[in-house]
């Protein structure tokens, strides 16, 4: 009989560091409606080092070249306004680096068990190489100064990382029991609507990030029409013309708050088939979950469209977001498995 114990354990520190990229997420969210994500403006370096200043000369000289790379936004701010927003930049970096060292402690791990090792391999090492890329690109945000499209693609690449290592604890925590015959098609909607959850957090990062959510502040119509005017849809005046996807503030609000609806539809009929199928336990849990979780991250969209996405409601919608994503993927996996 196989020892399931490894796999076990192994899937207890997959869902520890599946939470702690929870966090980071969340977290970086926070710094991007703080205004901090340019406080430390050097990486990885901060000032010609790892570690913040230890005195009043060092915080200084660190201020002095924040407000020399970005006078607009340093304009009447004080010393201790900046160390507020640098100590939140600081952590999310914290945050960061703790991930990948837990993640190196879990491959380490995990390649010392050989009843595990086959299974996990391939996934674990796809999951390196979108931590170290997203490193990279955490570097790139910073130099080019919080660009939505690359800022998008971070939020994106974040997203995958927490499936591919979610999916895994789940996988592992049901080593050993015995699969569902005949879930293939379930299963696939399951993915399909994680597939549509993933395209529209991506988007909500671009609208974020241009501010797409402060203009057209109507509901349900997009100022006075369902379909704006292709001229404005498509702007000449963005060069590349491509450039219209990642710039412009009316196309992607159109396209954010439209698609919410296809991804409402894709959980929709998730819900139905699912509810006539016997899942586990935390899978009924988290069906159950799914439609109210749905109903109040559109609230939450259409309440951030019409107030001008305060902080507080912004914090929120990315928050429900990611709870639905993260709900989703548990329903998919349990259609996987029989339900005792």
């Amino acid at each position: 009989m196989t020892d399931i114990s490894p796999a076990r354990r192994l899937a207890s520190w997959l869902l520890l560091l599946s939470m702690l990229i929870t966090v980071l997420m969340l977290w970086g969210g926070f710094v991007r409606i703080s205004g901090s994500g340019l406080s430390i403006p050097d990486w990885p370096l901060i000032n010609g080092s790892l570690l913040p200043p230890f005195s009043e000369t060092g915080w200084q000289a660190v201020f002095d070249d924040y407000k020399h790379a970005y006078p607009n936004l340093t304009e009447g701010m004080s010393l201790s306004t900046f160390e507020t927003q640098f100590a939140i930049e600081y952590f999310h970096r914290f945050l960061a680096a703790l991930v990948g060292i837990v993640y190196l402690a879990i491959f380490i791990r995990a390649r010392k068990s050989p009843e595990v090792w086959p299974a996990v391999k391939k996934p674990l090492t796809i999951a390196g190489i979108l931590i170290l890329t997203q490193a990279i690109l955490g570097g790139i945000v910073v130099k080019l100064d919080l660009a939505p499209a690359v800022l998008s693609v971070h939020l994106g690449t974040a997203y995958i990382i927490f499936a591919i290592l979610f999916w895994q604890a789940l996988r592992l925590s049901r080593w050993g029991d015995p699969l569902r015959t005949g879930y293939e098609k379930a299963q696939r909607m399951g993915k399909e609507a994680v597939a549509a959850t993933l395209i529209q957090v991506v988007s909500g990062g671009l609208v974020a990030g241009t501010g797409a959510g402060l203009v057209m502040n109507t509901w349900p119509k997009v100022g006075d029409h369902w379909v704006p005017p292709l001229s404005v849809l498509w702007g000449d005046w963005y060069t590349p013309a491509i450039a219209n996807f990642w710039q412009n503030q009316i196309l992607i609000q159109f396209f954010h708050r439209w698609w919410a609806f296809v991804v409402a539809g894709a959980v929709i009929h998730l819900i139905i088939r699912a509810m006539k199928m016997k899942l586990s336990p935390r899978g009924r849990l988290a069906l159950r979950a799914t439609a109210t979780v749905l109903v109040l991250q559109i609230l939450l969209g259409i309440g951030n469209l019409l107030m001008k996405v305060p902080p507080y409601m912004a914090v929120l919608h990315l928050a429900v977001a990611f709870l639905l994503y993260m709900i989703l993927i548990i329903v998919t996996h349990e259609l996987a498995y029989e339900s005792a």
